[in-house]
């Protein structure tokens, strides 16, 4: 009799679990990462049959958005996923969501203020600090870095150059030229062509993104048939632990999407657990020693 109770409950259980929805805001479907972010969480979520997502694209404008963040709380959707396009701008349609006790998870970029759920990413400013240390080592602490900017106004743009720039100062016979490309490949075959038009001279390069050095490659190898610059990027996804392998790429950082972790802190919210405000997702550097052991985000 007792076991019967016990499978009545857990049928019971499953049949009349309560229903909730997630709206994911993304920035953009144009950028293999900001596709695999929404994979990741799709892909975690889905183990758990009483969740409906919604994902949106922004297309690259933040007006849109806050367009698709002001649909989701008229939907009075359960929670926000999003990877915001611009610090100053969405807090303001955050707040309207947070009123209304929506639940909003910040992924990989953040806002300013704290009036949010919770923000997991990585550590950009110490990534980019790393990042800084190891280039200035194998440039000897002379020369000039070319920078390809990530999308101007996000947190993680600006925290990997920050945190570069507080390494570079030190050292004055590093110079640094700063091109935005944001993080995608074809932006950066455009500003690198433009270099090459204009005879700029670089003995190294940082890259915000793999997608940005990945086409910056395309446009060297294109001019300079025995190129080799030091090189590094954030991010290691399958092509650049190809590079890296074939002595074409100096090291990446690994930067998981935060897809999952997302996933999963939305799960621990509706179990009714505590979550953090800050989540931080471990990162390291990959270089030509570890990148046979190290499987790439995608």
């Amino acid at each position: 009799m007792k076991k019967l109770l016990i499978i009545f409950i857990i049928f019971s259980n499953i049949l009349f679990a309560k229903e909730y929805s997630v709206g994911f805001a993304q920035t953009t479907f144009d950028n293999d990462w900001m596709l695999a972010q929404v994979k990741h969480f799709q892909n975690e979520i889905k183990k758990h049959n009483n969740i409906k997502v919604t994902v949106t694209n922004a297309q690259g404008k933040v007006s849109k958005q806050v367009r698709d963040i002001e649909g989701f709380i008229k939907q009075n959707v359960d929670f926000i996923v999003v990877c915001s396009l611009n610090k100053d701008i969405l807090p303001l349609v955050i707040n309207k969501a947070m009123k209304k006790n929506i639940r909003v998870i910040l992924l990989s970029r953040g806002i300013k203020g704290d009036n949010y759920t919770t923000f997991i990413s990585p550590n950009n400013k110490q990534i980019a600090q790393d990042a800084a240390k190891f280039l200035i080592q194998k440039l000897n602490g002379k020369g000039k870095i070319l920078m390809l900017q990530g999308i101007n106004g996000v947190t993680s743009s600006i925290e990997r150059e920050e945190g570069f720039n507080e390494i570079a100062k030190n050292y004055p016979d590093i110079s640094i030229i700063k091109k935005r490309a944001n993080y995608l490949r074809n932006d950066a075959i455009k500003v690198m062509e433009d270099l090459y038009k204009e005879n700029t001279k670089f003995d190294a390069i940082y890259a915000q993104s793999d997608s940005m050095l990945i086409g910056a490659r395309e446009v060297v190898k294109k001019h300079e048939k025995n190129f080799h610059y030091p090189s590094v990027s954030i991010d290691y996804i399958k092509q650049t632990r190809e590079a890296i392998l074939n002595n074409e790429q100096s090291a990446s950082f690994l930067y998981p999407t935060s897809g999952k972790e997302g996933a999963q802190t939305i799960i621990k919210l509706i179990n009714g657990e505590d979550v953090p405000k800050r989540i931080e997702i471990k990162s390291s550097i990959i270089t030509k020693d570890n990148a046979k052991e190290i499987e790439p985000i995608f």
